[in-house]
């Protein structure tokens, strides 16, 4: 008995011990209101103001707010700082007017202390420093428009082109930014003279002096992959692999050419056979390397086939270019499809044949023609007469470049894999035109060492005309 005696004591005690209150964590409230702001002091920016002080001594003090208008009379905005802060900074001001802030402290307890009011005249606005840097150019089918902005705000330029029967100015276009070295280019414009206003803005809707001129566009046109045969429904085509003959593509180090048994019949040739997605509907596609081995560039050796990719194509004809367009194949789920993420295109007029490269042997030719590892690679082929046209990243409206299972994809984003594709634009300044264009891929969104591409599609001009 004395035993169960005990065991039910002991119950009584832990059942009285967990009946205690917890301890109430919570700060006191009061209804005391914190010391006022000091030693404020405020340096005046571009579009706004940076604001120091010093904290009042308070126990419970949570931090401070500034409160302001960005205009006489509009609304009251306020901008808060945490207790462990001693400044708030002021931006988005789009005029160099003068303005009162007022500065409290705040308590956990909610209570404000009196306040604290200054005046200030924000400094030119981010807007209208980029406006003044803003230089406009005609581009290829486009109008093109740079402007500099050092401190990379959000900002957005739109374009507004006169209605062919009315004359009144519509929108054409609106970009968004924040580059460094910001650039839009508005296109669909034929090579004749265009008027046209473009305004730029901020994020607060602050917008610059508008520039209204008139420019000339260069003239664009498609730099066609195939033309029509004489008898209705066959085509010639004109692109095609460089020295693809005898499997020299593997001495390149390039990609094939749907050759193996698993990929035979997707070859090259349908990234220019006008065949693009449609939605749901895929259109026919070159399938890369994805069947090629290591063994297929290090004959009766094993390994993994390394990055970079390489594949080099004659276009038939010299040309100066100015964009392009890659459609991917439409595999389900979206963006599964192996794609080009990180790649470069370079060009020339006078590639050299395998037989040309040192003593005409694979080996010579790996070393020339890739910067592999394993075959001790160079690219020297880039001193050869190779002009860097372009480099290139495939980013999504996310941020993100690589696939992951059940990511989310924006319906921006979801248009461009299944319709329009992904756009690209040649970014350096080359003034001659080339016949021969040489890829470089260093990455792709799957890791996949090979794409499935559907089309792509270049725009420029011919310089042989």
């Amino acid at each position: 008995m004395k035993t169960l005696s005990r065991i039910i004591t002991a119950g009584l005690a832990l059942i009285a011990t967990s009946c205690i209150q917890p301890t109430e964590w919570h700060d006191p409230k009061d209804e005391v209101a914190p010391g006022a702001l000091r030693n404020i002091e405020i340096e005046e920016l571009s579009g706004g103001a940076r604001i120091t002080y010093r904290l009042p001594d308070d126990d419970d003090l949570l931090g401070a707010k500034a409160s302001f208008s960005y205009s006489e009379g509009g609304a009251t905005v306020e901008r808060f700082a945490s207790a462990g802060n001693d400044t708030i900074e002021l931006e988005g001001f789009g005029d160099t007017l003068t303005h009162a802030v007022t500065l409290y402290a705040i308590d956990k307890s909610g209570n404000v202390s009196a306040g604290e009011t200054r005046t200030f005249k924000p400094l030119t606005p981010p807007i209208a420093l980029m406006r003044e840097t803003l230089e406009v150019s005609g581009e290829f089918g486009g109008i093109g428009f740079k402007w500099d902005n050092p401190n990379a705000k959000d900002m957005g330029v739109s374009l507004y082109v006169p209605d062919s029967i009315s004359g009144e100015m519509l929108l054409h276009d609106t970009q968004y930014s924040n580059s460094v070295e910001g650039y839009a280019v508005f296109r669909t414009f034929d090579a004749v003279v265009q008027s046209f206003r473009l305004e730029m803005f901020d994020r607060w809707n602050n917008y610059a002096v508008p520039l209204t001129d008139t420019i000339t566009p260069l003239k664009e046109v498609e730099l066609v992959g195939r033309i029509p045969g004489e008898v209705v429904g066959t085509y010639i085509n004109i692109w095609k692999l460089f020295d693809d003959d005898n499997l020299h593509w593997q001495w390149r180090g390039d990609m094939h050419n749907g050759t193996s048994s698993t990929y035979v019949g997707r070859k090259f040739e349908l990234v220019f056979d006008g065949n693009i997605p449609s939605g749901s509907v895929e259109g026919t596609y070159w399938h890369t390397a994805e069947g090629v081995t290591y063994t297929d560039y290090f004959p009766g050796e094993t390994g993994a086939v390394p990055f970079p990719l390489y594949f080099t194509v004659d276009m038939g004809r010299p040309a100066k270019y100015s964009r392009f367009n890659i459609h991917s194949r439409t595999r389900s789920p979206t963006y599964s499809a192996p794609l080009p993420i990180d790649f470069e295109i370079w060009a020339t007029n006078s590639p050299k044949l395998v037989t040309e490269v040192g003593d005409g042997s694979r080996e010579a030719n790996l070393r020339y023609w890739t910067n592999w590892e394993d075959a001790g690679g160079t690219d020297a082929w880039k001193e050869d007469g190779w002009v860097k046209l372009t480099e290139c990243k495939l980013t999504l409206s996310s941020g993100e470049s690589k696939y992951v299972a059940g990511m989310a994809i924006s319906a921006e984003d979801i248009e461009k894999y299944g319709l329009k594709g992904f756009d690209f634009g040649i970014t350096e300044d080359v003034a001659e035109g080339y016949r021969y264009l040489r890829w470089i891929i260093h990455d792709t969104n799957t890791g996949a060492k090979g794409v499935t591409i559907t089309e792509i599609q270049f725009w420029g001009i011919y310089t042989d005309e």
